[in-house]
């Protein structure tokens, strides 16, 4: 499932940058290596390779729904309530 994540990730983020000029996308395969170190699921590193798909990608949720199913858009939906989250 890794392979079609990334290729959705890449889809979603095509042309955008970071301030530091590099392409979007590098951020989320950051976040999803990062997950792999700590051995987590595939799910949850899925959800981490598609986390800006949504806030700042061109993916709605619907379109996580069709490609990757509800679990992991439900874990997408909660790292964007998370961060919507100010103290």
């Amino acid at each position: 499932m890794y392979a079609p994540a990334l290729e959705f990730a890449k889809l979603a983020h095509h042309g955008q940058k970071r301030l530091s000029g590099e392409p979007f996308v590098n951020h989320p395969m950051a976040v999803a290596k990062t997950l792999q170190t700590w051995h987590l699921d595939e799910t949850t590193v899925v959800a981490g390779l598609l986390h800006d798909t949504v806030e700042d990608g061109g993916a709605t949720r619907q379109d996580l729904v069709k490609e990757f199913g509800e679990e992991v858009t439900q874990l997408v939906d909660g790292v964007t309530k998370i961060t919507n989250i100010r103290l």
